[in-house]
């Protein structure tokens, strides 16, 4: 197992930022939907998928997934280590994201007061 050290605020600055590209695939989802017991079609199903987003070429990746893995980077990577989330907003996507396509999500460090530190999410098309 890799060493790791926990991050503090003093290592943290107001402006710093991190970026990760996230792509994910049909396993992903179809994993995540068994796990979850997520069984709406438009997940499981691409002919379901078009039907309620006109011009989709596969199955919607759940919402729920997508913020999942957001999670993890704000556990793992920034501000990583130590990191413990009090509340997560999840970001309104605008259009359905598939498999097949990439998202990028940037964190930004906008207040640190204390031991306590609000970060800006957004979630962006690759």
């Amino acid at each position: 197992m890799t060493k790791t050290d926990c991050l503090t605020t003093a290592m943290l600055t107001v402006g710093q930022r991190h970026s990760a590209q996230l792509r994910f695939t049909r396993a992903q989802v179809d994993t995540y939907c068994a796990l979850t017991g997520d069984a709406n079609a438009i997940h499981r199903d691409p002919e379901a998928a078009r039907r309620r987003f006109p011009g989709v070429t596969d199955v919607v990746v759940p919402s729920g997934l997508i913020q999942s893995t957001v999670s993890c980077i704000f556990g793992t990577c920034f501000p990583g280590d130590g990191a413990f989330g009090l509340s997560f907003v999840p970001e309104r996507f605008r259009k359905p994201v598939l498999p097949s396509g990439k998202v990028v999500v940037t964190f930004e460090i906008t207040r640190i007061k204390g031991a306590i530190v609000d970060l800006d999410l957004a979630v962006t098309d690759a």
